[in-house]
């Protein structure tokens, strides 16, 4: 005779003594800030970063003015 308490499911303590509201917010998207140094590039990353004039115009203006945009990435 083969055991079928195998195939029961219960649910955890959390389900158990969560709110529906609380559910709810566990699934939403989240916006995270997270440390620069944090962000590593991927393999074949189409956007190089070139050393250039450009680009030492481009840092000089962040060091005068700040980050006006903030950096946003996808996991």
């Amino acid at each position: 005779m083969k055991s079928s308490a195998k195939k029961i499911e219960l649910a955890s303590v959390d389900d158990l003594f969560s709110t529906e509201e609380g559910r709810a917010d566990a699934q939403r998207e989240r916006v995270l800030e997270i440390p620069l140094s944090e962000l590593h590039p991927f393999k074949n990353h189409p956007f190089k970063v070139k050393d250039d004039e450009s680009m030492m115009e481009t840092a000089d203006s962040v060091r005068q003015y700040g980050v006006l945009v903030p950096a946003i990435a996808r996991p």
